[in-house]
């Protein structure tokens, strides 16, 4: 396996190499990171990664990619994005990523050629075929590369090669930004999202990766993972959080019994 791993990373390197120099979609997360690592490696200062800031990334977010950055090395912007300004987003149809990543990426294609960049890529990797992502149709769209599907590496291909590399996210859960915990056609507003950011951000402070606060007008349906399921069967714990979420805003606050899972709200017709 490890040999296996070492020929798609060599391939990577080529992929790149032969890009010459390029900028990053770049959320921090665990793709995004490898990607940037290698880029980096690869061509120095001819790489610049760019994270996008806007009503939809929870700021603890924005605060790691800053974190990433400086640790691998790579040259880094901040690019604030007011994405509910558009209303064929904010509208949340089935194909609201696809709305989200043909603007934010016609805007890194507009700030590559201003730089003097020659190319666009973005994190995508190969298990990102296997599900519902219409924003992989905008990046193809716009002509943005996927080196990391073109070098043949799924997620734990890139979580392994990423622990080798010695890489803080090695290891980090999947993030999806906080549109994808609203169902379909209910419309994105600035309350919902600040809603879902301060209910997670609460129950991460119970050392809590792997959630999700799925918002359903006055109800919190919460995802996590079954091993963290037990904790809120504590009295204490039942109360805090309900008290807490309920001071946020909601009114009902559920466990939801099936437990965390990557694309819940895409199993009748919704999204991630």
């Amino acid at each position: 396996m490890r040999e296996k791993n070492t020929a798609k990373l060599e391939s990577l390197k080529q992929e790149l190499m032969a890009l010459k120099s390029l900028v990053i979609g770049f959320s921090g997360g665990v793709d995004s990171s490898f990607l940037a690592s290698v880029a980096f490696e690869v061509l120095g200062e001819k790489a610049l990664a760019v994270t996008f800031s806007s009503e939809v990334i929870p700021e603890f977010e924005i605060n790691e990619a800053r974190k990433v950055a400086k640790e691998i090395g790579i040259k880094h912007q901040i690019l604030p994005v007011q994405l509910l300004d558009r209303e064929e987003f904010a509208q949340n149809s089935e194909q609201r990523c696809y709305f989200c990543k043909k603007n934010v990426f016609s805007m890194l294609k507009k700030i590559a050629g201003e730089k003097g960049y020659q190319h666009v890529v973005c994190g995508e990797n190969l298990d990102d075929r296997g599900s519902f992502r219409p924003g992989m149709k905008a990046c193809e769209e716009l002509g943005v590369s996927t080196p990391l599907i073109k070098a043949g590496l799924a997620k734990q291909d890139i979580r392994d090669l990423s622990r080798q590399r010695n890489l803080s996210t090695w290891n980090n859960p999947s993030m999806s930004c906080l549109a994808t915990r609203i169902p379909y056609h209910t419309p994105i507003t600035e309350k919902a999202l600040a809603m879902i950011e301060k209910s997670e951000h609460f129950l991460r402070q119970f050392g809590i990766q792997h959630l999700r606060v799925r918002h359903h007008g006055q109800t919190a349906r919460i995802e996590v993972s079954p091993e963290d399921m037990e904790a809120f069967i504590k009295k204490e714990m039942r109360i805090q959080v309900t008290n807490e979420l309920r001071r946020i805003g909601y009114t009902y606050v559920t466990l939801d019994l099936m437990g965390y899972r990557s694309g819940s709200m895409d199993e009748k017709g919704q999204t991630e």
